[in-house]
C-alpha cells in the first residue's frame, strides 16, 4: 500500500509542478479603426497584429470565411488581407464587446474602390480590397497599425 501510495504520489506531483511549460494563447489584436482613401487602406488596432498575410485572389476566391458566400467587390483586382491573432470585438465573461464600430463595406476614390470585412472568426480577421486594376501591393507596419499601400 505504501508502494502505491507513494507512486501516486511522484505521478501527482509531477504532474503539477516544474514538468513542461504551458504556453497560454496568444493575445488577440483588436481592431479599432479603418481608413481607406485613394491608394491605401490603413487598420488600427489596440495592439500588434502578431501575422499579416496579404496576397491577390481572382474573385472566385474572395469569399466570406464562415459561410463561403461570395463578397461581391468594385473593381477588377482584389487582394484579401489576413490578421492573426486578431477581432473586431472582446469577450469579457458573457459580454461582447465590439472594438471595431465603423462600417462591414468601405467605398475609395480609386484605385481603391471598395474594402469589405470578409471573416471575423476563430482569432482570424481578413478584410477585401477591390481595386481598379493590379498594381504593386506593400504592406507597412507602425506600431499596431497595418497599411496596405498600392503603387
Amino acid at each position: 500500500m505504501r508502494r502505491l501510495a507513494a507512486g501516486l504520489l511522484i505521478v501527482v506531483a509531477a504532474a503539477g509542478c516544474g514538468g513542461a511549460k504551458h504556453e497560454s494563447a496568444p493575445t488577440n489584436a483588436y481592431l479599432t479603426g479603418v481608413h481607406v482613401n485613394a491608394s491605401s487602406v490603413r487598420f488600427e488596432f489596440k495592439s500588434k497584429p502578431q501575422e499579416v498575410v496579404a496576397g491577390w485572389q481572382p474573385p472566385s476566391h474572395v469569399n466570406e470565411c464562415g459561410s463561403g458566400a461570395p463578397i461581391r467587390l468594385r473593381g477588377k483586382a482584389f487582394v484579401v488581407v489576413h490578421f492573426r491573432p486578431a477581432a473586431s470585438a472582446e469577450i469579457k465573461g458573457e459580454q461582447v464587446v465590439r472594438t471595431y464600430t465603423g462600417p462591414r463595406r468601405i467605398h475609395g476614390p480609386g484605385p481603391v474602390l471598395d474594402t469589405a470585412r470578409s471573416c471575423d472568426f476563430e482569432a482570424d480577421l481578413g478584410w477585401a480590397i477591390g481595386l481598379e486594376r493590379r498594381i504593386p501591393l506593400h504592406v507597412d507596419r507602425d506600431g499596431s497599425a497595418v497599411t496596405v499601400s498600392f503603387g
